[in-house]
């Protein structure tokens, strides 16, 4: 799949010191969050070709298609035993 990119060259131009510090700040705030929220995991090469397999039918990168997944999945897991928690039954 490929990523739209549409940027537009502003050419050369100096910013607001204050505004170089700001984006700097921002930039090492994001940095910060993508390396805490990296995951590293191991799979068989079957089990990654199903999911890339599955992307690619969706249109969407295979780590995109493992992210929605996971999140959906545990989401689902929450709802159930916050269901439980309150009734005591299992739904």
């Amino acid at each position: 799949m490929k990523k739209r990119r549409n940027y537009t060259d502003l050419g050369k131009f100096k910013m607001p010191a204050k505004l170089v510090k700001k984006v700097e700040r921002m930039t090492a705030e994001s940095d910060a969050e993508i390396e805490a929220a990296r995951v590293t995991f191991r799979w068989g090469k079957d089990q990654l070709e199903t999911v890339k397999r599955a992307a690619n039918i969706m249109g969407v990168p295979y780590q995109t298609m493992i992210k929605l997944v996971v999140y959906q999945q545990a989401l689902s897991i929450l709802k159930d035993a916050t269901a439980v928690k309150k009734t005591g039954k299992a739904a």
